[in-house]
């Protein structure tokens, strides 16, 4: 049943024309174990609303969006202490 909320994208689509085999193809580029540590970085880039990558990419897409997809770093500043 299809919805008219969603597209399926073409990547997708292109995995076959069998929806059946479609969906196998799908779930098999999935099958592989993520390690744990991976995962934890994913998580926190996620969650944090923040780019994962090394310091290049996040460069590029902070000059892209405008917006900083990096931490602060944490404390005050300088000037502020002491």
């Amino acid at each position: 049943m299809q919805s008219g909320l969603w597209q399926p994208h073409e990547l997708y689509l292109k995995l076959s024309r069998q929806q059946r085999t479609r969906a196998k193809r799908y779930q098999a580029l999935f099958k592989h174990h993520i390690p744990e540590e991976e995962l934890g970085r994913i998580r926190n880039a996620t969650q944090s609303d923040m780019a994962l990558g090394n310091g290049r990419f996040k460069e590029e897409i902070e000059a892209l969006t405008g917006r900083r997809v990096t931490p602060k770093k944490r404390g005050r500043k300088p000037s502020q202490m002491g």
